[in-house]
C-alpha cells in the first residue's frame, strides 16, 4: 500500500493538494475496508511510518508558516535513494505494482546496483545510465563471457584431468530465465556459474608458467651433464672410456624421455597438474 500512495502521490502532483487527499483518502479507506476496526489504528501507524518526511501541508509553529507538500521528484528522489536498502523481493513487488499502473510503460532501474556500478567504473554517483548502452554492454559481455566460457571447458576436458572439479551448470541456459525475473534461477547460482569459469580461466591462464618450470627441472634432472657423468660411471664397461659411456647414457635417457613424443606428454601432464593445483588453491 505504500508503493502505491508513493505512485497515486506522484501521479495527481499536479492536480489540488485538496483533491488529490481525498483521492489518497479514499483509496486508503478501500484498502482497509476487510481490516477489523479494532486494527484499523494499528495498520494505520504502520502506513505511516513509511512516510517520516512526508505531509501534504504542515504548519512550523517556531516560524509560522506552513510547509508546501514535497513534490513528486523529491518523492522519487528519496524512493531512489532509499531503494537499495529493499530486500530484492521488495524490488520486485514495488516495480511489478508501477509496472501494473502504468501497463508496462513505465521502466524503474535498480538505483542501488548503479550506484555500486558506477563505484567500480569510476563514475559520478549522480550519472543517469543509458538503458540502451546498457543493454548493448550486456549483450557483448555475454557474447564474450560465453565465448571464453565454452573455449575454457573444452581445454579443461582436453587435457584429460581426473577431476572433480567440471562443469555444473550452464550460464547460456541461465542468464535469460534470470534476466525474465525467473524466480527459480536465483542470483547465487548465476554467480556460482561465474566464478567456476572464472576460476578454470584462471589456472589455465596461470598453469603454464608453472608447467614451464616444472618441465624444465624433470629436462634438466635427465639430460644435465653432471647426471649423466655420474650415472654413466657407475655403468662403464670395461675398457670402455667415460665419454662412450656418457654418450651411451644419454642416447638411453633421450630414448626413453627425450624424444618429442615424451616431451610433449611431460608438458600436457605438467599443465593439467598446474591447472589442477591452481583451481584447488594448493601453493608451492
Amino acid at each position: 500500500m505504500a508503493a502505491r500512495v508513493r505512485v497515486i502521490f506522484a501521479g495527481f502532483s499536479d492536480d489540488p493538494a485538496e483533491e488529490r487527499q481525498a483521492f489518497l483518502a479514499d483509496e486508503i479507506e478501500r484498502a482497509m475496508g476487510e481490516v477489523p476496526p479494532s486494527r484499523r489504528t494499528e495498520y494505520l501507524e504502520t502506513l505511516g511510518a513509511h512516510f517520516p518526511r512526508w505531509q501534504p501541508a504542515s504548519v512550523n509553529p517556531a516560524a509560522g508558516t506552513v510547509e508546501a507538500p514535497l513534490g513528486a521528484g523529491t518523492l522519487l528522489d528519496q524512493l531512489l535513494a532509499r531503494f537499495a536498502e529493499l530486500s530484492e523481493g521488495d524490488r520486485q513487488r514495488l516495480l511489478e505494482k508501477i509496472r501494473s499502473i502504468s501497463g508496462g510503460a513505465i521502466t524503474v532501474g535498480d538505483a542501488g546496483h548503479y550506484q555500486e556500478i558506477w563505484k567500480r567504473l569510476g563514475v559520478d554517483a549522480s550519472a543517469t545510465p543509458s538503458h540502451e548502452r546498457v543493454w548493448r554492454l550486456l549483450g557483448g559481455l555475454l557474447d564474450f563471457f560465453f565465448s571464453l566460457d565454452q573455449l575454457g571447458w573444452t581445454l579443461w576436458r582436453n587435457m584429460g584431468i581426473k577431476s572433480a572439479y567440471w562443469k555444473e551448470s550452464d550460464l547460456a541456459k541461465l542468464a535469460g530465465p534470470y534476466l525474465a525475473g525467473n524466480h527459480e534461477v536465483s542470483s547465487d547460482q548465476t554467480k556460482l556459474t561465474i566464478e567456476r569459469t572464472r576460476r578454470l580461466i584462471a589456472a589455465i591462464v596461470g598453469a603454464p608458467g608453472r608447467a614451464a618450470a616444472d618441465v624444465a627441472n624433470q629436462q634438466a634432472a635427465q639430460f644435465s651433464p653432471e647426471n649423466i657423468e655420474v650415472a654413466a660411471r657407475s655403468e662403464k664397461r670395461a675398457l670402455e672410456s667415460l665419454d662412450a659411456a656418457c654418450w651411451r647414457e644419454y642416447k638411453q635417457r633421450y630414448a626413453s624421455n627425450g624424444t618429442p613424443p615424451h616431451l610433449e606428454a611431460a608438458i600436457q601432464k605438467a599443465l593439467a597438474q598446474a591447472a589442477e593445483d591452481l583451481i584447488g588453491g594448493r601453493t608451492r
